[in-house]
């Protein structure tokens, strides 16, 4: 009797190891804007992870600009993903400037820590939605610190809501919005901003695309808007390129900006 109940005990296991792999939750593929990115996959498995790694070059007239960051996401459970990020500036003078003093100067710019649910996923209407928050450290450069500027200067805070949807097997559609607040020890240095994102892809085989990311953002001195298209493309299973230009509109003068964006999933 016992050897029966033994045999039974090991047939079951492949169909339990079975039950197990299908318990976990249903999840879209969708489209990820390349700007402006999300802290995870919408609708993330536990233990996925990525690494982001990207630069961005712009002309500034008297100085050229250069902001680049690293990222690492993952899921800790199943619809659950953290990111921490570390965005750095460098510029760089024009050749024929001698006034220095009004080049910002090059430093980290903060650390970033934030967390992102996916509490919706509707498998019919193919759409997901999730709210995620991101908190930031900034910090002054080290020529401010070597001047007398204390290294940390402000956080800021940021409540996102997101919802994307898929149409069919190609095109894909997102919205990325929400308040950020930023807080500084130094008085009259509070700021508030609302941003407003919206992106269309194409999406092939092999998870290239292309597609367009609207950036918005009010102040108080009103709303300013930058075109970024862009375009994906898969260089193996686990490692993809991303290429975005930066298109200033109404009152900008700031020339296009080129990024790049290194995408790894080990």
């Amino acid at each position: 009797m016992k050897q029966l109940l033994y045999r039974l005990c090991i047939a079951g296991l492949p169909i339990a190891a079975s039950a197990q792999v299908m318990e976990k939750p249903y999840k879209i593929k969708h489209a990820e804007p390349l700007y402006v990115d999300l802290m995870r996959d919408l609708g993330a498995h536990r233990g996925e992870k990525e690494i982001n790694v990207g630069m961005s070059y712009q002309e500034m007239g008297d100085y050229s600009a250069m902001q680049g960051f690293a990222e690492y996401e993952f899921a800790v459970a199943d619809r659950l993903g953290l990111e921490v990020e570390m965005p750095f500036s460098l510029y760089r003078h024009s050749g024929a400037m001698t006034d220095l003093s009004s080049i910002p100067h090059s430093k980290v710019e903060g650390l970033k820590l934030a967390g992102q649910y996916t509490f919706l996923v509707a498998r019919r209407a193919q759409v997901s939605m999730a709210i995620a928050f991101i908190h930031e450290f900034r910090f002054h450069s080290p020529y401010s610190v070597r001047h007398g500027k204390d290294f940390f200067y402000a956080n800021s805070e940021n409540p996102i809501f997101i919802a994307a949807k898929r149409w069919g097997r190609h095109v894909h559609t997102l919205l990325y919005t929400g308040p950020e607040w930023v807080f500084s020890a130094e008085p009259g240095q509070r700021q508030f901003a609302y941003q407003l994102n919206y992106s269309l892809h194409y999406m092939v085989e092999g998870n290239h695309f292309v597609g367009m990311e609207v950036n918005q953002e009010w102040t108080q001195h009103g709303w300013e808007t930058m075109l970024h298209p862009q375009v994906k493309v898969s260089l193996s299973h686990h490692v993809a390129l991303g290429l975005v230009t930066g298109v200033p509109t109404g009152h900008h003068r700031e020339s296009p900006q080129l990024m790049t964006r290194l995408i790894v999933e080990p």
